[in-house]
């Protein structure tokens, strides 16, 4: 409690705060040896005058003791004060104790009064006070007036002792200790002005501490090590909700919640290190982090905050969004279905555990009737019809059954642990009678028609992707029956079905590498003389063989790849008649077939202009046949289309006439020239009545429509003499001519003689 009262020894350097002590020791001792010499040297003189050589000895003895001290002082600093204390009490002692005038030796007491003061400078406190305790003693002598003590025979008095006396208390406390404390009070001095050159120099630093603290962008807080909030910034206490002045609750968890924290990842680690920091809850709900926390060299916590409540907002955006991410990687979109690769994943789990006692299926279901609804309402409504289309089943299904979409309009479901294969089809026939026979979307009553085909888990069986083979060949089987049935896996179907694949995968192949041919059957009128041409199309591919249009043809169709298939016709039969036409000057007309596709496109115009402009090729050497069914699948268009021909000079012909489902008046819009009988009805004549009358009938109709008439067919001399006698024109079958090769055409075409015969069969080879 007294330590104001006192020198902060701190406030010096170890090594300064020596160098004042030793320099404040050395001024007392070399003061005194100097200054006080004078009286020294007089009462030495004058004791030798009067014969007091006692006087010679106590002064040779006080100047052997301040040499002493002297000497110890550079070597040892308490032992040359120690010496210094000893000498002041001997001084007074000798004063008081040697000079028998009381009233002169009595001011030797007041050397003692200093001791108090160099043993402070020098021991330090405990000594000082003990000191001013002992110095009581001859201050209460000095009170009673009594001399301490005096030694017979041992005096020092001379005649100018109070002389002698005077001098040295005036040396001694005027000289002596004033310059020792001079020393004391400049190294005050120095001391006080580094002290205040400090306090600038802390009051300055501690206004940039403050500065720093409050702006340094981050939320701080200093704690001490319980978590005391001892001092806390703006951005802190904003973040925590709390009062600066605000010293109730000064516990950091007193603002943060420990029972409601989350763990986040650290935005500033490296992905493999994936670290992550806690974070709680503020009394006002924001999300604080303690971001970093730094021990101080008093033992005290520097704890920076940092509000993650974005961090948590986006975290937990970005983990939703990887969950939706993950569950659109496994579902479908559509109807929240699990998708091909789920149904693929469950299979393969459900084929390493399967069981050979037990009887495993997928069963896929193709929803048929999705196209109509597509092509009446719109493929809004049948998105609808195949989302509700999918809820349905997954409510008629059994509860442990897994149901994906397999593809745009299948959908399978795993059906396991059944005891037989019959057992299977009986639970999908319920389903099937389960499931709606209609449905009412957007105001419209859609028919559900649909098939099924099951494919039996094999003991063999290890890839997912032959079991989901085998259940759609069986389900393009169901498709292709005529009353949609459940069908089971069949390898017939699978090889059919494979080899459909395999024709669609060489039909692009054979046309890069030039496989397809072009061959030609003649036309031939009622004198047997050729009267145009049909170009045929083969195929003999290295891997298939010889495939037959009548197989690949219709591949072609469904798989989108007739018009690369008629793109080639067309430019074989303009490169023909172009190579004849240069020959020649002369050529037949070719007949090539168009599809309903071809008919529909809405660039076949200028894909013929473009052929025949390339060959230079004139229109009446061209024929197109047109089935029947491809006339009314598209008839506006198919209309334009033929007109525009005919406008340009194409001849036209309907193809297999009377096979197809065209009334009469839509036949007579048609600006046909010419109607082909089908060889079905050729090949019954002889046989059939009714056939007949029908070949007779369109015979009449033709008649009628003002077109020719050309049968398809004919193999004998039966058929041919029925033709001509109910007035057929041209003829076309084994009867006359297979399909030629070009070089045998050729060969047949010049050893012929010219013919004359009405357009637009006339022709003419040199």
């Amino acid at each position: 409690m007294f330590r104001w009262l006192f020198l902060n020894e701190s406030a010096l350097t170890p090594a300064e705060h020596a160098a004042w002590k030793l320099s404040a020791l050395r001024i007392i001792l070399m003061s005194g040896f100097v200054l006080e010499a004078a009286v020294a040297i007089h009462s030495s003189l004058d004791a030798i005058a009067v014969g007091a050589y006692q006087v010679l000895w106590v002064v040779g003895f006080f100047y052997v003791v301040l040499a002493l001290g002297l000497y110890y002082s550079s070597r040892h600093l308490r032992a040359g004060a120690a010496i210094l204390i000893a000498t002041v009490y001997a001084s007074a002692f000798a004063i008081v104790s040697l000079i028998n005038q009381y009233e002169i030796a009595k001011f030797g007491y007041i050397f003692i009064y200093t001791t108090p003061v160099i043993a402070r400078l020098f021991f330090g406190t405990r000594l000082a006070i003990g000191l001013m305790v002992f110095n009581i003693l001859p201050f209460l002598l000095l009170l009673l007036n009594r001399p301490l003590l005096n030694i017979p025979g041992f005096d020092i008095t001379l005649p100018a002792s109070n002389t002698y006396v005077q001098s040295l208390l005036f040396l001694f406390f005027n000289a002596c200790v004033p310059l020792a404390v001079f020393r004391v009070l400049h190294e005050l001095d120095v001391s006080a002005l580094r002290y205040r050159q400090a306090s600038v120099a802390l009051a300055v630093s501690h206004a940039q501490y403050e500065e720093v603290f409050q702006n340094a962008g981050s939320a701080l807080l200093l704690t001490d090590a319980s978590g005391q909030i001892l001092q806390a910034n703006q951005l802190a206490n904003n973040l925590l909700g709390r009062h600066p002045d605000d010293k109730d609750e000064s516990a950091l968890f007193a603002w943060l919640s420990l029972d409601n924290s989350v763990r986040l990842k650290s935005p500033n680690s490296d992905e493999s290190e994936n670290m992550r920091m806690s974070a709680y809850r503020t009394r006002d709900g924001k999300l604080v982090a303690l971001e970093n926390i730094s021990q101080t060299s008093t033992d005290h916590y520097i704890v920076a905050l940092r509000d993650v409540s974005g961090l948590h907002s986006m975290h937990h955006a970005l983990q939703l969004s990887l969950q939706r991410e993950d569950y659109l990687s496994r579902h479908d979109a559509l109807t929240n279905l699990p998708n091909r690769d789920m149904l693929r994943s469950h299979l393969q789990d459900v084929l390493a555990k399967n069981d050979d006692t037990k009887v495993t299926a997928l069963v896929s279901f193709r929803l048929n009737s999705i196209r109509h609804a597509n092509q009446q309402f719109g493929a809004h409504t049948g998105d609808i019809l195949l989302r509700r289309f999918a809820e349905e089943l997954s409510r008629a299904l059994p509860k442990n059954c897994f149901c994906a979409r397999l593809r745009s309009i299948v959908f399978s479901f795993v059906v396991e642990n059944s005891r037989t294969p019959g057992e299977i089809i009986k639970l999908v026939e319920k389903v099937r009678n389960n499931l709606p026979k209609e449905m009412d979307v957007n105001g419209e009553n859609l028919l559900i028609q649909f098939s099924a085909g099951i494919a039996l888990v094999r003991p063999e069986d290890q890839e997912p992707d032959d079991l989901i083979r085998r259940s759609e060949v069986a389900l393009d089987t169901a498709r292709r029956s005529s009353d949609q049935s459940v069908t089971l896996f069949d390898e017939e179907d699978a090889l059919q079905i494979r080899r459909s694949v395999e024709i669609e995968v060489g039909i692009v192949n054979g046309l890069k590498q030039n496989e397809f041919r072009l061959v030609y059957q003649p036309k031939v009128d009622r004198e047997g003389k050729i009267a145009g041409l049909e170009a045929l199309l083969r195929w003999e591919s290295p891997s298939l063989g010889n495939v037959a249009p009548a197989e690949f043809i219709p591949i072609a169709e469904r798989a989108g790849l007739i018009r690369l298939i008629s793109n080639y016709v067309m430019n074989q039969v303009c490169c023909q008649v172009r190579d004849w036409l240069n020959r020649y000057a002369d050529c037949p007309v070719i007949a090539l077939n168009l599809s309903a596709t071809d008919i529909a496109r809405n660039d076949l115009l200028q894909l013929i202009d473009s052929c025949c402009n390339r060959y230079d090729i004139a229109p009446s050497y061209i024929e197109f046949e047109i089935t029947e069914t491809g006339l009314i699948a598209n008839e506006a268009l198919t209309i334009h289309h033929l007109d525009e021909l005919k406008a340009r000079g194409f001849n036209i012909a309907i193809d297999d006439f009377g096979t197809g489902y065209s009334s009469l008046s839509k036949l007579s819009h048609f600006p046909a020239q010419s109607v082909k009988i089908d060889r079905s009805f050729v090949a019954q004549i002889g046989y059939n009545k009714k056939s007949e009358m029908i070949i007779k009938a369109i015979i009449s109709l033709a008649n009628i429509l003002s077109c020719h008439t050309v049968a398809e067919g004919v193999e004998n001399e039966a058929q041919e003499s029925f033709l001509k006698e109910i007035g057929c024109d041209y003829f076309q079958g084994y009867y006359y001519y297979r399909p030629l090769e070009v070089s045998a055409l050729e060969l047949l075409l010049t050893e012929m003689p010219a013919k004359e015969a009405l357009p637009p069969y006339q022709f003419k080879l040199a």
